[in-house]
């Protein structure tokens, strides 16, 4: 019973935090573009090309089953977007995050959770 609740609480955190990168990819690209359109194209294609990569390479039914690209997507998502919140100058959150993350990373490869 506990094993169950702790998989599905720590998969379920690994998909919130998914969805943070994302967040905070598309708020960074919004922030950072200049004039309307701009903040549109960028914030919402940099999101795109993280979803995009994601499904491709990270996700768990992804299209190729390569591990170095899988690796590779996470560290390009996850220290994107905490690149992009340390430039927007929130401080506290670019360095919780990627924390929170190799956490919650080494919490399912050691405990072999999967979905």
């Amino acid at each position: 019973m506990i094993t169950t609740a702790w998989t599905a609480v720590n998969l379920t955190l690994a998909f919130v935090l998914e969805l943070v990168a994302v967040g905070a990819l598309a708020y960074w690209g919004v922030r950072t573009g200049r004039g309307r359109v701009a903040k549109v194209l960028l914030g919402g294609g940099v999101a795109l090309a993280a979803m995009v990569l994601w499904g491709m390479f990270a996700a768990p039914q992804s299209s190729f089953s390569i591990p170095v690209a899988a690796v590779a997507t996470k560290v390009v998502v996850f220290g994107g977007a905490a690149a992009g919140l340390w430039q927007l100058g929130h401080r506290t959150a670019a360095i919780a995050f990627p924390v929170l993350v190799v956490a919650n990373l080494a919490v399912i490869h050691v405990g072999h959770l999967s979905m």
